[in-house]
């Protein structure tokens, strides 16, 4: 039990210790608006773009056999999508916070903190899973978030027309990202053994990986520079929800419907959904609410106090799945 606090801890507060570094950062002055403002937009255009393409073109192979967990992985993401998006129109009456509030119920930081919340869990044996639940939910979560921080906003006051969303959505960096890295991995098989890796210009490999490495202390440092305490009473209750939702109601709703409808998954897929369900919410959901013209810093409050709280509730989580035999 100890061993799995631990675990807990060292998986989270790695996150929670950068954004006190950024709030300590502004705090002294160190940091100015102007230096937030271009190195959020450098994170966003550059830093996520590289750790998406990496993630996808280091996917080795899609082998069928993980055909359910894909299945499973896109539709309950699309379920929790539709409540965040039910939850906005009724209950959220800015529209800029009508955003923010949907992508908090479905868009959790696997990307981050997945892949090694997997590997402490079960080692090598869930990786491919975990492989494949990240090539199924990063184009959903993005394509997704860009279409909800789109359409509740006016242009103009009027409303954002369809031809608007579609090109936010293929110039958004995230997405590019991950539409260069497919088209990297669809031609490889043609390519006669040589990849980006070890090939003649491996100098562009490189570079990439290199910016994908600083994506997340760069972003976490800059999201902490913009958190300010002297706004949570006003938040408090859509960050509640938010936090709610994104730490306990997703969590027990999608491995509920996991045991449920696939009995014959095992440690290594329960592995793989944990940061799925029950991780904080994506350090990109706030970098792309500022740069998309939400609500900037609900989605940075929500950011901070989920990942707060995450510690306590993945180790609560990982304590129950453990006493009924999963891991």
């Amino acid at each position: 039990m100890i061993e799995t606090l631990l675990f807990s801890m060292n998986a989270v507060l790695p996150l929670v210790v950068l954004v006190f570094i950024g709030y300590m950062m502004r705090y002294k002055g160190i940091f100015t608006d102007e230096f937030i403002k271009i190195a959020n937009r450098f994170c966003f255009r550059f830093c996520f773009f590289s750790t998406l393409f990496i993630s996808v073109y280091n996917i080795e192979s899609f082998n069928p056999v993980y055909r359910d967990i894909a299945v499973f992985t896109v539709c309950s993401i699309l379920i929790l999508i539709l409540a965040g998006v039910l939850y906005a129109v009724f209950f959220v009456k800015d529209p800029r916070q009508k955003g923010v509030m949907a992508q908090a119920f479905y868009r959790s930081n696997y990307a981050i903190i997945g892949i090694s919340l997997v590997s402490n869990l079960c080692g090598e044996s869930g990786l491919a899973v975990a492989a494949i639940v990240l090539a199924s939910t990063i184009p959903l979560f993005n394509i997704s978030a860009v279409i909800v921080l789109t359409v509740f906003l006016r242009e103009n006051g009027e409303r954002v027309s369809f031809s608007s969303v579609i090109l936010k959505i293929l110039t958004n960096p995230l997405i590019d990202g991950i539409a260069v890295a497919f088209v990297c991995q669809f031609i490889r098989p043609y390519l006669g053994g040589w990849t980006l890796k070890n090939g003649e210009i491996c100098f562009v490999y490189r570079t990439i990986e290199s910016l994908a490495k600083i994506t997340t202390p760069l972003s976490l440092i800059i999201l902490g520079g913009q958190f300010k305490f002297s706004s949570v009473r006003h938040l408090l209750p859509k960050i509640s929800v938010a936090v709610l939702f994104r730490l306990v109601i997703a969590p027990a709703f999608g491995l509920s419907a996991a045991h449920f409808f696939f009995p014959h998954f095992a440690t290594a897929e329960y592995a793989a959904l944990i940061p799925l369900f029950g991780s904080p919410v994506a350090v990109a959901s706030a970098i792309m609410a500022n740069q998309m013209h939400n609500d900037g810093e609900l989605a940075t409050q929500i950011l901070v106090w989920s990942t707060l709280l995450s510690g306590v509730t993945i180790f609560i989580i990982i304590a129950i799945l453990k006493m009924l035999g999963i891991f």
